[in-house]
């Protein structure tokens, strides 16, 4: 894929994230796709009902306010955004209770294409700044 096309395919794919649409999400991913937010109990997961329920869970915990994108680096089937988090906590987010808390962080997704979707999506969220926003 090329560049435009891995920009487009991830805007969609964040595009469906800030609407909590499920369904649009796994569209973007392919049928066997490798989906690992590091640090999840969870661990990496294959099945898409199993990440459908991921998706469903973090859409209980938080409330997008805003995603930006800072940088982004392309290789010839993968690409590497690192973006920036804003929204609010609604419940429990990483083991810590902090209904209505607002807090921000930065996020890396390091994705993997083919055929036009994701085929892998590893996701780092810096935890030290949601722990030390949560707790403060």
């Amino acid at each position: 894929m090329k560049p435009h096309e891995m920009d487009e395919l991830f805007a969609r794919h964040c595009a469906a994230e800030a609407a909590n649409d499920v369904p649009a999400i796994l569209d973007t991913l392919t049928d066997d796709v490798e989906h690992d937010v590091v640090g999840d109990p969870a661990g990496v997961l294959y099945d898409r009902a199993a990440i459908g329920e991921r998706y469903k869970a973090v859409f209980d915990a938080l409330h997008e306010e805003k995603f930006e994108s800072v940088h982004r680096y392309y290789g010839e089937d993968f690409f590497v955004d690192e973006s920036h988090w804003y929204g609010t906590v609604t419940g429990m987010f990483l083991g810590i209770p902090a209904d209505g808390r607002r807090i921000d962080y930065r996020i890396l997704h390091v994705c993997e294409v083919r055929d036009g979707r994701i085929s892998r999506e590893n996701v780092w969220l810096d935890v030290a700044a949601v722990v030390q926003q949560l707790t403060a």
